[in-house]
């Protein structure tokens, strides 16, 4: 990892991600109750035929508040709506924020784009008039790539009651789940939006945000960082200058840095979106930017700096970070490279202080993960550092800064063999405290070891050199060639020239 910028803590969102799109549902006697102006009642949303809110379209908290943190049940009463003779959908939040638009309009619009007919109407919450929302200009073109004419819009300002409304489940919840259907809609609207923009730059773009508020998120000032990103060839652009076409066509075609915000909530119409986040240190990310990454082929990296850096640094460190992403993205899946683990329980942590492999619950002080990489039926474990620390496995002669082994994959993990006894490597459960031991006549099915993919790497100095020269072996098969990048594989190379066992 570099110096000046670290990895932000990633979210577990696992069992987040759910596929296709969610349920939609034809509701009858439906209350929708509007915010009374000013935003300080709570009795306002969808209530069903018993008063109470039809809870998987509430908005509870945070930002805007003003349409938010709803109520669970209502004691009004609403006139009859007067559209019963067209279909009304319900379409979402309308609110004067373009990254909450697009987590909270669009995540229930995408039924109407994809099923409903010209003649459907929609009914949408907001705090904005009709001709409010028509004075924002990107708001018209998003509607517009949604398929949403003005006159097909509904924003009551009294309670009014539906004998009949289809309400559409959220594609997306901020901060809670996503469905892989919302990046696949919002792809195709921006198949629409990259047709009119004029946009024609490729390669590295900066979303520059020169403002107070800005400034304090990142560790330099943005206006010195931003003269030397574009000495080094970075397009440096302020999103607000820039219409939404054109804002989406450059999460398509180019790799994108700036101060985390919702500028980059962009990147969800893009399929294989590519950049680096700038985030505020001590303050934790939204888990909303995991889940929309995770719902397509993204590949953005959240980053911080502990400390104020000089601008030109800084802008040295993000360009060779961007740029060297593609370079290690192709040797991590070549590789297979990933974070040993056990299979039921504990990472495997390289314990410094005692130079040995460990099964933990938990990463402590002074310890670092341990890698895997693989070519062909052979892995080699080693530990995430720069200088590759020697560390020792019990039961295996001598202390080493890369073991191999064959591996096996089964079907509920794998297992690693020693190439020239036939041991099997095994991890004790965490309680038990013990280091890594190579002296099994066969694994158990909870002995196994899964690997976890890496994300977002950078690696540096000895550990760099090490995964380059496997990455040859692996092109070209060649193992002295890949000994003479990278010395320190020779014993782990020797392993296998007497193997009985492969």
């Amino acid at each position: 990892m570099n110096d000046y910028i670290k990895d932000c803590i990633k979210y577990d969102i696992s069992g987040s991600v759910i596929e296709g799109f969610p349920e939609v549902f034809e509701r009858r006697n439906v209350l929708y109750v509007p915010r009374r102006e000013g935003g300080l009642d709570k009795d306002f949303g969808l209530f069903d035929e018993t008063d109470r809110q039809i809870l998987g379209n509430a908005l509870f908290s945070s930002y805007p508040p003003v349409l938010k943190t709803q109520a669970l049940t209502t004691q009004k009463n609403g006139e009859a709506a007067s559209y019963q003779d067209r279909p009304v959908v319900y379409g979402g939040c309308i609110g004067d924020h373009y990254g909450h638009f697009i987590t909270e309009c669009l995540n229930t619009l995408w039924y109407f784009s994809r099923e409903c007919s010209p003649e459907t109407l929609v009914l949408f919450h907001s705090d904005m008039t009709v001709e409010e929302i028509f004075s924002r200009s990107w708001i018209i073109d998003l509607l517009r790539y949604a398929g949403v004419r003005k006159e097909q819009i509904i924003i009551p300002r009294v309670p009014l009651r539906f004998d009949s409304i289809t309400i559409p489940g959220q594609a997306f919840s901020e901060d809670g789940f996503v469905y892989t259907g919302y990046a696949e809609y919002l792809k195709a609207l921006s198949l629409k939006a990259v047709q009119e923009s004029s946009f024609d730059f490729k390669g590295m773009v900066y979303l520059s945000r020169v403002s107070p508020l800005y400034n304090s998120r990142l560790p330099c000032n943005e206006e010195d960082l931003c003269a030397e990103l574009s000495g080094r060839g970075v397009k440096v652009v302020r999103p607000e200058d820039l219409s939404v076409a054109d804002q989406i066509k450059i999460f398509n075609e180019n790799i994108v840095i700036g101060p985390i915000g919702s500028a980059f909530h962009a990147s969800i119409f893009a399929g294989a979106p590519k950049g680096i986040a700038i985030c505020p240190e001590g303050r934790p990310i939204a888990r909303s930017y995991e889940l929309m990454d995770a719902a397509h082929d993204a590949e953005i990296r959240y980053v911080y700096s502990e400390d104020k850096v000089d601008p030109s640094t800084l802008a040295e460190v993000l360009v060779n970070a961007a740029g060297s992403h593609a370079y290690w993205k192709t040797i991590i899946e070549k590789l297979g490279l990933g974070f040993l683990e056990r299979k039921n329980r504990g990472n495997i942590f390289f314990v410094g202080h005692e130079n040995i492999l460990l099964s933990r619950d938990a990463k402590e002080a002074g310890d670092c993960d341990v890698l895997v990489a693989t070519v062909g039926n052979k892995s080699f474990i080693f530990a995430n550092h720069s200088s590759l620390p020697p560390f020792f496995i019990e039961k295996e002669l001598s202390e080493t800064r890369v073991i191999s082994y064959l591996n096996f994959q089964e079907e509920n993990g794998t297992g690693f063999q020693n190439p020239v006894n036939g041991k099997w490597l095994r991890a004790v459960p965490p309680e038990l405290k013990g280091s890594l031991h190579c002296d099994a006549e066969h694994v158990n099915d909870w002995e196994l070891f899964r690997i976890k993919p890496v994300d977002y790497p950078y690696f540096s100095g000895d550990l760099k050199i090490l995964l380059e020269a496997l990455a040859y072996l692996s092109d070209r098969g060649d193992v002295a060639g890949s000994l003479a990048i990278a010395p320190c594989l020779e014993n782990a190379l020797q392993r296998f020239e007497s193997s009985d066992c492969q």
